[in-house]
């Protein structure tokens, strides 16, 4: 039987044919994944067919997305198990990613259809429930607008859901006062709805609160710069609904949609659901 013929090639006909830097080759070298012969009168590397092999299964692995210290241990150490449950490891983490990511075009999407409706419902009433959610304050109304950020056993669970931004609802919720009809007074704080908070494996905080879908006006508002969240929300919300003869059941509570800047001021825009009876 004839010799099988032995092909070699010099890095840069490496480089050229597979679109890679000398550079990385050689880094390639030096982790031991190619092994090129030098001549020793010339100094040039040579890589033989096997080498070419190798480098090939190391192009497949990183087209996966797999850790050149994990591709190492497979070309030069793993048994078939090894190499199986490198790969099952990188699949579950790329499932994971494809949920995460799917969840943000989620979040993103119903964002950005609330924000696209935001000109057409404000000043418009419709009657729904407002979804049910659990609120947690994260910042204290006191005498300014900005309010007094939450202390004490509360910090740690704001804490733990902000480690969940992306699924948090910028929500305030409004304060009774002596007249049930009035409010003088909002909190601000994160919500989430029930199922999101069991999806995500969270505990209901003891300082958290419940709140539960009821009959309710929604609508949206606007408002400008600093301290004018109050005179807004009941010159766009409060009053036109208390005019049409609603009788109002329960704090209002609502979120932050955006904010942008028109004619060279902030403005704000908010969604907000009014209880009623």
């Amino acid at each position: 039987m004839a010799e099988e013929t032995k092909y070699s090639y010099k890095i840069g006909e490496v480089s050229n044919l597979f679109g890679l830097t000398n550079d990385t080759i050689r880094y390639y070298e030096s982790r031991g994944i190619v092994s090129p012969k030098r001549d020793e009168e010339s100094g040039y590397r040579y890589f033989d067919s096997w080498d070419i092999n190798y480098l090939l299964d190391c192009l497949r692995y990183r087209s996966m997305d797999l850790p050149l210290s994990d591709i190492e241990q497979m070309i030069k150490e793993d048994d078939v198990d090894e190499v199986e449950e490198r790969l099952r490891k990188k699949e579950t983490a790329l499932l994971r990613q494809i949920y995460e990511l799917k969840a943000m075009v989620r979040e993103i999407s119903d964002l950005r259809g609330s924000i696209s409706e935001i000109k057409s419902r404000l000043g418009s009433f419709t009657i729904e429930k407002n979804p049910e959610m659990v609120w947690l304050c994260q910042r204290a109304k006191i005498k300014s607008e900005d309010g007094e950020l939450i202390h004490g056993k509360a910090v740690a669970a704001v804490q733990e859901w902000m480690k969940h931004m992306l699924y948090l609802g910028h929500t305030f919720l409004m304060t009774a006062g002596d007249d049930r009809q009035r409010f003088d007074e909002y909190n601000w704080g994160f919500s989430l709805s029930p199922d999101k908070l069991y999806e995500l494996g969270l505990e209901i905080p003891e300082t958290a609160k419940f709140i539960s879908s009821r009959r309710s006006i929604h609508t949206y508002f606007s408002a400008e710069e600093e301290n004018t969240f109050m005179r807004f929300i009941h010159e766009q919300v409060l009053e036109p609904i208390k005019a049409q003869g609603f009788r109002i059941t329960h704090p209002p509570v609502g979120n932050l949609l955006v904010r942008v800047h028109e004619n060279g001021k902030m403005k704000r825009y908010f969604e907000v659901w009014v209880p009623i009876d």
